[in-house]
């Protein structure tokens, strides 16, 4: 869907659904006002006569008005002036979604109000980020395509002038940002038999081309062997599926050399579980184990959009993790780049092994800051729930930064602990560490395993297993934490 800042007459205006916003119980915006003169108090009455309420996300269509150019409107409420209007977008894009599947629409324009000139770029924004969540369909694969009709543009028309320069910057941001997560959402539902590391970095490959400013670069097993990435490679052993580490480096800053920000992903694009074999139920959802790589995707693609003035290295890590007669077993020792051995207890634990070579092999771009996006553990799930991305780091002030960008991102995320008191979680008696503690603080332990790879430099670690997609009848990627993480570089870039 394609979003413009538009200017004009709401009512001489001809679109296929012009969307006006109610308030409850309160004086109505000048659009409404205006309206009303025109069809005899329409929205008036109906609020008296308690067929419309106007409460945050109640939706009437109206048709067959003579009065508007319109073929059809679309009344929204969005509550009062008590009521959060940021907070409430997602519940009134979702409302407005849900009637443009069935309102046969191309064209729809909608009239912004009740916003000030400190909140028209919030709303905006999140406004365009959250309907494209909620009218992105995933149907690459149906052989029978719905017949709905798709909204192809949207007009956001503007009352007040003022807010123009804002507004065309919110559209501007607003628009990279849902095609991002549309993208990485595109790449994390793809089906392993399709998407495999080979796969990803053809990806990676193709949004190079279409940027000048990314590079692209790859390490397919033999080169990692020579790096003795011998953790990373542990892992994908059991697969005829090649382990391939995936490479995206953004210049955007006027000194190339200036440090960057990298970002690695972790791209499991299966996990079995290996020899540590996963329950048969839900198993297919491990081919989201991908996501962290996804998220690593939309971002480069978003920040190269965005034109930032930074330089970032995206990392995408894709590796199989499946049993046979060459999978790495519970009790291998591995030596990893950095030089520290790891017993390993379960090789479901597969991920962090993967990471920490990873995470070792960046220090070469001596970083500004690392994160680390992954759906790690379970643990993460049942701390936070599938609302919260857990955030643990070495840093700070890097940690506090990356919350406040979720804050302002509308994208939840919550700091965890990570002190001494669970390091001795993941002693070994025969290596310097083991790849599973346990099921006591899990995602803690988790991140302390990677700390010890991550000593020279600011590192965070993001764990992704709760938010990055649902399960159950609305299954599918979330696209999270990718508006998280742009906002993060867009405060990074001032």
């Amino acid at each position: 869907m394609k979003f413009e800042i538009k200017h004009y007459d709401i009512f001489k205006q001809e679109t296929d659904c012009l969307i006006l916003a109610v308030v409850n119980g309160e004086e109505q915006s000048d659009q409404i006002k205006a309206f009303d003169q025109l069809t005899d108090n329409l929205v008036a009455k109906l609020i008296k006569s308690g067929d419309f309420k106007g409460n945050i996300g109640d939706t009437l269509p109206l048709y067959h008005l003579s009065q508007v150019a319109a073929k059809k409107v679309l009344l929204v409420g969005i509550g009062n002036s008590q009521d959060n209007l940021l907070i409430n977008i997602p519940k009134i894009t979702k409302s407005i979604a849900d009637q443009l599947a069935c309102l046969n629409s191309k064209t729809v324009s909608y009239a912004v109000s009740h916003i000030t000139d400190s909140s028209v770029y919030h709303f905006v924004r999140f406004f365009i980020e959250n309907l494209n969540n909620h009218t992105y369909r995933f149907d690459e694969y149906q052989t029978t395509k719905s017949k709905t009709v798709i909204t192809e543009k949207l007009d956001l028309i503007l009352a007040d002038n003022t807010l123009l320069k804002s507004a065309q910057l919110a559209v501007d941001h607003g628009q990279i940002i849902a095609n991002a997560v549309s993208a990485t959402k595109s790449l994390a539902n793809q089906p392993s038999n399709i998407c495999n590391a080979q796969y990803l970095a053809d990806r990676a490959k193709q949004l190079s081309l279409e940027h000048e400013k990314l590079s692209f670069s790859c390490y397919d097993e033999q080169a990692l062997a020579l790096l003795k990435m011998d953790a990373y490679l542990a892992v994908g052993r059991g697969s005829d599926n090649e382990s391939i580490m995936t490479i995206l480096d953004y210049r955007g800053s006027k000194n190339k050399k200036d440090a960057p920000i990298v970002l690695v992903g972790k791209g499991l694009t299966f996990d079995s579980g290996g020899i540590s074999i996963k329950p048969a139920a839900s198993m297919d959802e491990m081919k989201y184990d991908m996501c962290g790589a996804a998220t690593v995707y939309g971002v480069m693609k978003a920040i190269a959009e965005l034109n930032l003035p930074i330089n970032v290295i995206g990392v995408m890590a894709g590796c199989e993790n499946m049993p046979s007669s060459t999978s790495y077993r519970p009790g291998d020792i591995l030596t990893t780049l950095s030089g520290q051995t790891v017993e390993v207890i379960n090789t479901d634990a597969e991920g962090r092994l993967v990471l920490c070579d990873v995470l070792t092999f960046v220090e070469r771009y001596k970083p500004r800051s690392v994160i680390d996006i992954a759906t790690l553990t379970g643990a993460c799930i049942v701390a936070l729930g599938h609302h919260y991305t857990g955030v643990l780091g070495n840093d700070d002030q890097l940690v506090a930064q990356l919350i406040e960008a979720s804050k302002k991102a509308h994208d939840k995320a919550w700091a965890l602990p990570m002190d001494d008191d669970f390091q001795a979680q993941i002693k070994s008696t025969c290596a310097d560490i083991v790849n599973s503690a346990g099921r006591d603080g899990g995602t803690i332990t988790a991140g302390c395993f990677l700390s010890r790879f991550t000593k020279n430099y600011h590192w965070a670690h993001l764990d992704i297993a709760g938010t990055a997609w649902k399960s159950g009848a609305n299954k599918g990627a979330t696209g999270r934490p990718v508006a998280m993480l742009i906002q993060y570089l867009l405060d990074q870039s001032h």
